[in-house]
């Protein structure tokens, strides 16, 4: 049976090739979403491994109250990787936001993970959500529940005020249009826990910011961040 499948899988690939989300190249059948050579290649940060030059804990440092923060890999304004997140959040590539959640979790090793009790994706507002159909944070806190285990909370926070893209808006301007837009949910189950809050990229850290300042209410709780990319 299983050589069956493996037979049908070459002929869909044969007429209908999977192409590498990076560079356009046609996939192996043991590849997804991106070759290889592409995955190997990621601009990886490395922030858990070198603590001293972690930016993303620099960003929120005297901000608000963090226990740790990591992102995947580093994306410039032209680059690559930068087209990467815009398959993930406007062109449906949901499950490669999972895959690639999956990848980082298991980089970070098993030992990042042994304090987190929840995972926590930043929500969409609900006419967004609806328009785009998936919420892109959410798929990657699933690859990351996919290697770890933890339970995913999807109702702890709730976006309530529609906010104006970020893009090509400057650091005040994001700050501006983040502030008030989150609420607490039922709260109860998290009181007392380490909530790892999940993005799909930081740029100013606006967004992020007031997201884990209205968690930050919460009983007792500790907050770690992690996202898929950072702007360099």
């Amino acid at each position: 049976m299983s050589s069956l499948k493996q037979h049908i899988g070459y002929l869909i690939d044969l007429f209908y090739p999977r192409i590498c989300l990076i560079c356009g190249r046609a996939l192996q059948s043991h590849e997804k979403h991106l070759c290889m050579y592409c995955i190997q290649n990621i601009p990886r940060t490395q922030f858990h491994s070198h603590s001293e030059d972690n930016i993303m804990e620099h960003l929120f440092r005297g901000k608000v109250q963090i226990e740790k923060a990591v992102a995947f890999f580093y994306f410039t304004h032209h680059g690559d990787y930068r087209h990467l997140i815009h398959q993930i959040k406007y062109r449906g590539e949901k499950e490669c936001a999972r895959y690639l959640g999956e990848i980082y979790a298991r980089e970070l090793g098993a030992e990042f993970f042994t304090d987190i009790d929840l995972l926590v994706p930043v929500p969409l507002h609900p006419k967004r959500l609806r328009k785009r159909g998936y919420n892109q944070s959410e798929w990657i806190a699933m690859g990351i529940s996919d290697f770890t285990g933890k339970d995913i909370d999807r109702y702890l926070i709730h976006r309530c005020g529609t906010s104006e893209t970020q893009t090509n808006k400057g650091i005040y301007k994001r700050w501006e249009n983040t502030q008030n837009i989150f609420t607490l949910g039922n709260t109860s189950e998290a009181e007392g826990k380490h909530l790892l809050l999940i993005d799909d990229v930081v740029t100013t850290g606006a967004t992020l910011l007031s997201c884990a300042n209205t968690l930050s209410n919460i009983k007792n709780i500790k907050i770690s961040l992690l996202t898929l990319a950072i702007a360099q």
